[in-house]
């Protein structure tokens, strides 16, 4: 039996008639040739898959960024030291206002609350070669310490490192930054009144959140001490006799108690004082009565009496002409920058903010670093994040991340930090 059959092939159209066993020869062969037509195309895609998963995970490994920091204050440092632990950090950049020289001799004293020692540990802060004082837990040193030993032990890490000290970020340095090539990442640790994020796109646009405490604070510099760490004190349930400088109209009424902390080394000498928000009569009377003689005096009692032992009385001749303190008291408050995180695409910069520059208090305890640190705890897996970032959903991730950490941190800090540093 004959068939009539036409067959399309590559050669153009044959019309030609075959039996039914050339047919069954003729599909099998089409079969076959489809069966390899599909393994050669299969292999081809898998090929192109594998190499570029492989192309992916080469450049993801060899991914990296700048990081360009401004400001060398203790935040801005601890910043680069964790930068530079950071494999995905090729190259470190340093802005600085003040000279090198002035920044190690900055002589204020900073308190460490354990769990900040436990991180910077981590990150090779080797507190038992640092210069400063043990007690309850806390490292107590002088600033300049902690700074010196930062700029010493950075150049020890194999990074590429430019610190510019002496050298205050300007608009114009906006073009040397941009003309960086690949990604970077600007670190403003410049302090609550710097400019630099806003230079670089940031709103300058802060929420201030009140505390809910009141307070005052007070300052001594004896020129003839050294610097010698001091541990804090602290002293609750004080009242205070106003009769002297009020009327019996404010006479208390109530139960106002406050706290007092003494703090810093032994030449730069601080006092925070510190009470619940309320509106006793004695509370009214700190914050109008207009007589800065009895806040001056309140300060003065309060450390002539609660002093170290081994420290001598304050008089009131030089209590007179030394002592820097608050008239009156004032509503603690927490001023948090509302965009502290941004990216701008045209250049592939990040720019963060951390320390002061982010988040502060109007006001001093001796332990405002712990808030700075606290905030660092988030920055090296956003360094990696940022990084790795291909796709603007990865890219909105990150400044997420961030954004969501910092506001963790506010909240946190108004919920225990004075509580913590001052009132406990």
């Amino acid at each position: 039996m004959h068939l009539g059959f036409y067959i399309n092939n590559s050669l153009g159209e044959v019309t030609k008639t075959c039996t039914e066993d050339e047919i069954a020869k003729i599909l099998q062969i089409h079969s076959m040739n489809i069966s390899i037509y599909f393994v050669i195309t299969f292999s081809a895609v898998a090929v192109f898959l594998g190499s570029k998963i492989i192309l992916n995970k080469i450049r993801r490994n060899n991914a990296q960024l700048t990081v360009i920091i401004i400001g060398a204050g203790p935040i801005g440092l601890t910043s680069a030291l964790i930068s530079v632990h950071c494999k995905r950090v090729k190259k470190l950049v340093l802005y600085e206002e003040q000279s090198k020289s002035n920044v190690e001799k900055r002589t204020y004293q900073i308190a460490l609350k354990s769990a900040q020692v436990s991180f910077l540990r981590s990150y090779g802060v080797d507190f038992d070669n640092l210069e400063g004082l043990w007690h309850e837990g806390c490292f107590y040193t002088r600033v300049g310490i902690y700074l010196e030993y930062i700029i010493h032990i950075l150049p020890l890490y194999s990074k590429e490192i430019t610190m510019h000290f002496g050298t205050k970020f300007a608009r114009e340095m906006r073009d040397d930054i941009d003309n960086i090539q690949g990604r970077k990442l600007v670190i403003c640790c410049d302090g609550s009144t710097g400019l630099a994020s806003h230079t670089l796109g940031l709103s300058d646009e802060c929420v201030i959140h009140s505390s809910g405490i009141f307070g005052a604070v007070a300052a001594v510099e004896r020129n003839n001490e050294t610097l010698v760490p001091r541990p804090e004190k602290r002293i609750h349930n004080l009242s205070f006799d106003l009769s002297a400088y009020i009327s019996s109209a404010f006479e208390e009424n109530g139960n106002s108690k406050f706290t007092l902390k003494l703090f810093g080394n032994s030449r730069c000498r601080y006092m925070a004082l510190a009470v619940n928000k309320c509106d006793s009569n004695i509370v009214r009377a700190l914050k109008t009565v207009l007589d800065k003689s009895m806040m001056r005096n309140i300060f003065l009692k309060c450390y002539n009496i609660y002093k170290r032992s081994d420290e001598t009385c304050i008089s009131d001749s030089y209590c007179l002409n030394n002592m820097k303190f608050s008239p009156r008291l004032y509503e603690i408050k927490l001023s948090q920058r509302m965009e502290n995180v941004g990216y701008i695409s045209d250049c592939d910069l990040f720019v963060i903010t951390e320390g002061e520059a982010s988040r502060s208090y109007n006001y001093n305890t001796g332990m405002d670093i712990n808030l700075g640190v606290k905030g660092l705890s988030s920055l090296q897996p956003f360094i990696e994040m940022v990084t790795l970032a291909e796709t603007e959903h990865s890219i909105m991730q990150a400044l997420v991340f961030k954004m969501e950490h910092s506001e963790k941190i506010c909240r946190e800090s108004l919920k225990y930090g004075l509580k913590e540093y001052l009132l406990l």
